[in-house]
């Protein structure tokens, strides 16, 4: 069983489907790491070359699953994994009901996850593509990056467009 470190590019295969990520940080929240999960279609990429250019997306998850019913896999290592954190700020609102639109969001920085630094009635483009807070069980990372899910997608922002996700 590995033990992944910043850098680590890793291939997993989690119920027969394929997905690729980079770790970004060491163990962040409830033992999860931060990701940058790179979006797919399930099937195995033979010579993955991993670049933040490549659609994706950030998430805390820990490898728990994957390591015991799955297959993970070190591919390779990038030079400087934080290139693949999309945004410095985290974001969490109290809204937990399906069709539920935040009335407010607090944001938070990486560095500093349980410190809210600003709260908004609103999300700006730059602050709806912060990471979602929490931290969230691989079968669930695994079905948003089949789903091309983003942050700005997050339900509780209000568009119809952030329903998407939860659709099968």
């Amino acid at each position: 069983m590995i033990r992944q470190s910043p850098g680590d590019v890793l291939e997993i295969c989690f119920e027969d489907r394929w997905i690729c990520l980079v770790v970004v940080t060491k163990i962040f929240m409830f033992g999860g790491n931060i990701v940058y999960v790179f979006h797919g279609d399930g099937s195995r990429i033979e010579g993955f070359a991993p670049s933040p250019e490549l659609p994706g997306f950030n998430i805390c998850t820990d490898f728990i699953l994957p390591k015991r019913e799955g297959q993970v896999n070190r591919i390779t290592r990038v030079p400087d994994p934080m290139a693949y954190l999309v945004s410095n700020l985290v974001k969490s609102c109290h809204e937990h009901e399906l069709g539920q639109t935040a009335k407010r969001w607090f944001l938070s920085k990486v560095q500093d996850p349980n410190t809210t630094y600003k709260t908004v009635r609103r999300l700006s483009k730059t602050q709806a593509m912060a990471m979602d807070s929490g931290m969230y069980s691989f079968d669930l990372t695994v079905e948003k990056a089949l789903a091309g899910y983003t942050p700005d997608k997050n339900p509780f922002i209000g568009s119809k467009r952030g329903l998407l996700w939860f659709l099968p």
